[in-house]
């Protein structure tokens, strides 16, 4: 059952790891029991909950092991980056990758965890009965790696229902310190897409940043979770995560994106398309449910690759080919030139 207690307003440099949880007990919005009634209410009106102990030692042992694997890149199926030496360590390894999309596309172990039975079933309690997946997001985000500035999902993947939410699984103690989410509670209830701008910020990596909206930073508050919680939110919620300011680790965490099956879902259109009101992106995971849209087939479309941290600048994301297995343009992923290097 989840706690009462909500989290405090501090400074967010002043807060220390876990200081924003109660004493005793979890904090406001985290469940211990995927069947917990007290879920879809939540859910629906704060835009997050956390789904505390989702994952078993042994099933988090996995997917880190996955992640190096796939951070070392031998088998160069992620593109944007070399396959590391075999004289490298394994945090430098690790260390030089800020997120790899799509990572389900090339690893068993991340597709199992996208559909892990949890996560399944808490979303078919807060989107639908049936769910489908085309999503995923490795981050790894060592100490200095930057944050993501604030945003909303669903302005870069737009679903016709607004069903779209993020499942954010914690490979390692998300906290303050290294880099955790923070969300605006109760954001995505105006179900407005704010415009996005560049930013200069070098506390974040490229991503555009959202602004237009009437909250402030005071406004927010942290998510922070132990490894193998993981943390649910909706594709209008604002939210934002800082840079990691630990003297040595990783936030590591899968974040994949889930919406209704019952719902088309405009993504990633192809060039010789006009007919948007019946696009419907098919290279999907189904989660939970049946698709009743399975008639279509299914396709082989998106292809892992890294994501730009800044580092040395950013680049224009929208001239990158979709082919080539980037977001293509229209995607919101796009940036402006940057006027310094990113950190």
């Amino acid at each position: 059952m989840q706690s009462s207690t909500a989290h405090p307003t501090v400074p967010h440099e002043s807060l220390l790891p876990f200081a924003s949880w109660p004493r005793e007990g979890l904090p406001q919005g985290y469940f211990s029991d995927s069947k917990d009634p007290a879920i879809p209410e939540y859910y629906a009106e704060q835009g997050y909950c956390v789904l505390a102990d989702a994952f078993s030692a042994e099933e988090l042992d996995a997917l880190r092991a996955e992640t190096l694997r796939l951070a070392r890149n031998v088998d160069g199926q992620v593109k944007g980056i070399d396959p590391a030496p075999g004289a490298m360590d394994d945090w430098e390894a690790q260390r030089r990758v800020l997120c790899i999309h799509f990572p389900h596309k090339i690893s068993d172990v991340m597709l199992e965890g996208m559909k892990a039975p949890p996560v399944a079933e808490v979303l078919a309690r807060i989107i639908s009965p049936d769910v489908k997946a085309m999503q995923s997001m490795l981050f790894l985000k060592a100490s200095g790696k930057p944050g993501q500035a604030w945003h909303q999902d669903e302005g870069f993947i737009p679903t016709r229902d607004r069903s779209l939410c993020g499942g954010w699984i914690a490979l390692d103690d998300a906290t303050v310190e290294n880099g955790c989410l923070w969300v605006i509670p109760g954001s995505h209830k105006p179900g407005i897409l704010w415009p996005r701008e560049f930013h200069y910020d070098r506390r974040f990596d490229c991503t555009h940043e959202t602004r237009g909206y009437s909250w402030t930073d005071a406004d927010s508050i942290p998510v922070e979770v132990k490894a193998g919680s993981v943390v649910f939110f909706n594709g209008y919620l604002l939210h934002r995560s800082l840079p990691n300011r630990s003297e040595r680790g990783f936030r590591r965490s899968l974040v994949n994106h889930y919406m209704s099956a019952s719902s088309l879902l405009p993504w990633r259109l192809k060039e010789e398309s006009n007919a948007v009101a019946m696009a419907d992106y098919r290279d999907i995971v189904m989660v939970a449910g049946e698709d009743p849209y399975d008639w279509k087939g299914y396709e082989d479309i998106a292809h892992s690759f890294i994501r730009p941290d800044g580092e040395g600048g950013c680049v224009e994301w929208k001239n990158i080919k979709a082919d080539e297995g980037q977001e293509p343009a229209g995607s919101g992923l796009s940036v402006a030139p940057d006027r310094g290097q990113m950190a």
